[in-house]
């Protein structure tokens, strides 16, 4: 990566006991736990229920505490060629588009933390993340839907008859998750579902450039966010500026978990009037759109199966709404975790107290961001008034500065990226270490024993 130089290789270690792992889902959580695993020694197979990965689900990002685990996958060159690198995240008033706060990206972030923020089309960072666990054995196999799991053996049934037995079953299958319902069988866990949806679609780099009111959108790399009342829109290029990504919440209507459900032209430009020129120029543009509803989890229970030898990772753990857009790199950070307790597992028998200690090491650090994630929606979507002119004052300070005080939760900086308080525990996390000394305290201890 230009102006980047990986400093975290980190190459594989055997663990005591190769373990043969079912990951249930090919998305990015699961594909990046079979690399994780797979990395440690593990045999492992990845089952997915549809027939092919798909270009659904247009721009995402890859904050700094994810990039770790990338780099130390050995993926920074292969994501070169397809990401953006941007400057900046603007917060902008969505009737005029004026900047109201920034959080600077870059060089900032990778100075500060080690590992670039970084854009990217969905469907690039998952056939990246495809093709490294493809090449370490991992068996990927697509239209294989899960339909059971039994915990006790533990196997997974698909819905074909098909069985697949397992040392850990992993439920990587997202927010409709099927395997939580094993692994918490007495209740009925329903998502969260949050007032808003979100609009998603694409405009190419010729229709952005071929008109000077727009074009420096393209050329000006940076994360713009345009927010009103109980409205946004994050947009920004991706796949080196090849397409404009925009994400747009709103408040209304759709189906949980599902990515593909078509939007109405006609419903996004006109939820959006009332928004700056400029961005309405850019929605003029769009061809097409799709519709996905933002929801997330209720705190849950627990994890892992009562049993030990199931457990749940990324959105079917913590489904979070994209607020900090730390959903895709909690399921990173979740996959680094989970191998690096199952890589000190000597016996069968010691399987249950490692996925105990994944469970104890990444709940709280995922619930109190889907918390954060809540609370910064609310302050982006408020109505204009007092409340909000104040908001806009104070995200014109800049928070990380020297002078700044570090605060966290109802006190913090409107804008949680630039809290100094909590952006370094967010973007600065180690998962390796901070697991790893988790697991070092817990073997001292003898498990607390």
């Amino acid at each position: 990566m230009p102006g980047f130089t990986s400093t975290s290789e980190k190459t594989a270690v055997g663990p005591h006991l190769r373990l043969r792992i079912v990951i249930c889902g090919a998305g990015l959580g699961g594909l990046g736990a079979a690399i994780g695993l797979a990395r440690k020694g593990h045999e492992v197979v990845v089952l997915e229920g549809a027939s092919q990965l798909s270009e659904v689900g247009a721009g995402i990002q890859i904050p700094p505490n994810s990039m770790r685990v990338l780099d130390a996958y050995g993926l920074s060159k292969r994501l070169q060629q397809w990401v953006e690198r941007p400057r900046n995240i603007a917060l902008r008033r969505y009737a005029t588009g004026q900047i109201l706060g920034v959080t600077p990206l870059h060089p900032r972030l990778t100075e500060t933390y080690g590992f670039p923020y970084l854009l990217i089309h969905r469907a690039d960072y998952q056939r990246i993340l495809h093709e490294e666990a493809k090449s370490l054995g991992v068996e990927v196999q697509m239209s294989t839907r899960v339909v059971s799991v039994n915990t006790e053996v533990p196997l997974v049934t698909t819905e074909t008859g098909q069985e697949f037995a397992a040392d850990v079953i992993v439920g990587a299958d997202g927010i409709r998750s099927r395997v939580r319902e094993s692994v918490i069988p007495d209740q009925v866990i329903e998502p969260s579902s949050s007032s808003n949806c979100a609009f998603r679609a694409t405009v190419t780099s010729d229709d952005m450039l071929s008109d000077p009111e727009v074009a420096h959108l393209m050329s000006d790399v940076n994360a713009n966010s345009w927010i009103g009342h109980r409205r946004h829109v994050m947009a920004y290029p991706i796949r080196q500026g090849a397409m404009y990504n925009l994400v747009m919440s709103h408040p209304g209507q759709a189906a949980p978990g599902k990515w593909n459900e078509p939007g109405n032209l006609d419903e996004m430009k006109a939820t959006y009037d009332d928004f700056d020129p400029v961005l309405k120029r850019v929605l003029g543009k769009v061809k097409g759109c799709l519709k996905w509803k933002l929801a997330d989890l209720p705190p849950l229970t627990n994890w892992v199966s009562k049993s030990g030898r199931v457990v749940l990772i990324g959105d079917a753990a913590h489904a979070m709404v994209p607020y900090l857009a730390q959903g895709a790199s909690m399921a990173i950070e979740d996959g680094a975790a989970l191998a690096e307790c199952l890589s000190r597992v000597q016996s069968q028998d010691q399987i249950s107290q490692y996925l105990g200690l994944f469970e104890t090491v990444r709940k709280s650090r995922c619930e109190r961001i889907q918390e954060c994630s809540r609370l910064n929606g609310e302050r982006w979507h408020m109505p204009d008034g007092p409340e909000q002119e104040a908001r806009d004052r104070a995200l014109g300070k800049d928070h990380m500065s020297e002078e700044a005080t570090a605060t966290n939760g109802e006190d913090s900086h409107p804008n949680l990226w630039s809290d100094k308080g909590f952006q370094p525990w967010l973007f600065g996390y180690d998962v390796f270490t901070e697991t790893s000394q988790a697991l070092d305290r817990a073997e001292q201890s003898k498990f607390g024993q």
